[in-house]
């Protein structure tokens, strides 16, 4: 049905490695999507018992292209330079992809 499906290339995320809250999610459509995760003010909360609980942070999407038709098997951000990153699709062919303005987020 109308399901989605994340496609695991890379463990199913790619962190940036300029930025370990900026990561690209791999679609089984093809697509990628950069996202931004944000921490909560507080890592832990007691709850009514007084048992401390964890906190969940929250997740913006940045973007999302779909770049083929077939399913991005693997992305690999560079190390050197940010923004810079190559992905491979299932239908045999990669591809050099490049996103800009990532130290503004």
């Amino acid at each position: 049905g109308g399901g989605r499906f994340l496609w695991p290339g890379g463990g199913g995320g790619s962190h940036l490695p300029q930025n370990r809250d900026v990561f690209m999610t791999q679609g089984g459509n093809g697509s990628l999507e950069l996202w931004k995760y944000a921490y909560p003010a507080q890592r832990k909360v007691k709850d009514k018992d007084g048992h401390e609980k964890g906190v969940l942070g929250e997740l913006t999407q940045l973007q999302k292209t779909t770049l083929s038709t077939q399913p991005v098997s693997s992305f690999d951000w560079s190390s050197d330079k940010e923004g810079l990153a190559v992905m491979g699709v299932l239908d045999q062919t990669f591809r050099v992809v490049i996103c800009t303005k990532l130290s503004k987020v």
